[in-house]
């Protein structure tokens, strides 16, 4: 019997992470305001990747890298390997930045800001593999139903913003929570 795995990467580095850039309440409001003030190594990122596409050549697995788009240009070359290699590009944003607060579940932006920024990340992604983007996924799974007209609109096919935490976390969701384990639903109302 022959079966199938799905491989998904997350490309994103340790300052994309929303206490440090891009949410309510990081130190930094954004990546550009982050380079301007950090002058610290930055680089945790290339040799961990280069490692993963080894493995993955050593297996010949093929996976899917949802890709924060601005690591293209911190990042020269790394993304093009990863093209390279055949592995298909995702979407995850284009710096990272939250689109919906994680504690209120309020909307940070409006959705023409969500799809100038998104249809700017999905280019320079197409860009570099060639081919058209078809899949994204929100950056901290937090992704409701506004985003998902949006990303219909911009031409995606699929959404991988779904995971344990994301159901939790959708603005629009009926679900509620078991308190002694947040995360999964307690009932669905209808």
């Amino acid at each position: 019997m022959k079966g199938s795995l799905s491989v998904t990467v997350d490309l994103e580095d340790w300052y994309h992470i929303p206490s440090v850039c891009s949410s309510p309440f990081s130190v930094y409001r954004n990546v550009d305001e982050f380079f301007r003030s950090w002058h610290g190594r930055y680089d945790y990122l290339s040799e961990p990747t280069k490692r993963v596409l080894d493995i993955l050549d050593e297996f010949n697995v093929n996976a899917t890298f949802f890709v924060v788009a601005d690591t293209i240009e911190h990042y020269p070359g790394l993304v093009e390997s990863i093209a390279d290699r055949g592995h298909e590009l995702a979407c995850h944003g284009l710096s990272h930045a939250c689109k919906i607060d994680p504690e209120t579940k309020k909307q940070l932006m409006s959705v023409e800001e969500f799809e100038q920024r998104t249809l700017t990340a999905k280019k320079m992604l197409e860009k570099i593999s060639g081919e058209k983007l078809i899949g994204y996924r929100a950056p901290n799974a937090l992704v409701s139903g506004w985003m998902i007209d949006s990303l219909e609109k911009m031409g995606f096919k699929y959404d991988s913003s779904v995971s344990v935490n994301s159901f939790y976390n959708k603005t629009d969701s009926a679900l509620r929570t078991v308190s002694s384990y947040p995360y999964y639903p307690e009932e669905t109302e209808t």
